[in-house]
């Protein structure tokens, strides 16, 4: 591709190679390992001890301020609320409903409702460390691009940020299932212009996958996610739809 025709679709490559590099810097340590011994000095003896994966989202989210500041002239089209603010916290709050009422089984002799609400709430919080960089910076920055070369790009740098070459799954399997997820989430942050729903899938997915059991709990929560999103697309359609007719009437 020239030079020109990036410079037309308004694509301001030196931020977002300055975004990787910070973004990639910071992982590093965290991904491989490097800092296991100093999250568990801290985390020992809680339920986030084997969590360490925590940490890697200081690296985008550090990485994502340090860009918007310096980044002035890019995208708002993904924000973080969207248009329907009520709607799209609602979709973001319903795994955390969703595992606190199912609860999740764990070795902390904690109750399983309240490690469910925890471990849901925290894994929130970090989806959203990585969420904010990837589609509230990275997507809206890679404006004008193709949308499928766009989400297929976020996907592979999403694979490299992991720094997971070790075996032959990370190096043919992780890949695919990085860019079917930057499919999945790419497609959903610009359906809703909102990063709220993208957070909440992101963490049904670590809430399923991260602790190596998907058991009846897991399979339950996932049923009641879903019928939540279903009835909050429903009751929104409605709404619309009213509220189109009462205008299309008013005197």
């Amino acid at each position: 591709m020239q030079f020109e025709q990036i410079q037309k679709m308004g694509i301001d490559w030196k931020y977002i190679i300055l975004f990787l590099l910070i973004a990639l810097g910071l992982s590093l340590p965290v991904q491989t390992g490097y800092l296991d011994g100093f999250f568990k000095s801290y985390s020992e003896d809680t339920f986030l001890s084997e969590s360490s994966y925590l940490m890697a989202g200081f690296s985008t989210l550090i990485a994502a301020i340090v860009v918007l500041i310096l980044h002035k002239d890019l995208s708002n089209r993904i924000t973080i609320l969207g248009g329907d603010k009520i709607k799209n916290s609602l979709i973001l709050s319903l795994p955390i409903v969703a595992f606190s009422i199912i609860g999740l089984n764990n070795n902390f002799g904690l109750n399983k409702s309240l490690y469910g609400f925890a471990f849901a709430s925290i894994n929130t919080i970090y989806a959203f460390t990585e969420e904010f960089a990837w589609r509230r910076y990275l997507q809206n920055a890679l404006e004008g691009l193709n949308k499928y070369l766009k989400y297929i790009l976020i996907g592979i740098i999403w694979w490299i940020w992991h720094f997971r070459f070790e075996t032959q799954f990370d190096i043919f399997i992780f890949p695919l299932i990085c860019i079917g997820g930057g499919f999945l989430l790419g497609k959903l942050a610009d359906d809703f212009k909102s990063i709220l729903p993208v957070i909440a899938m992101h963490t049904l997915i670590i809430l399923t996958t991260s602790l190596g059991n998907f058991g009846k709990n897991e399979v339950i929560g996932i049923g009641i996610v879903a019928l939540g999103w279903i009835a909050i697309e429903m009751i929104w359609r409605r709404k619309k739809a009213y509220n189109t007719s009462y205008d299309d009437n008013a005197p």
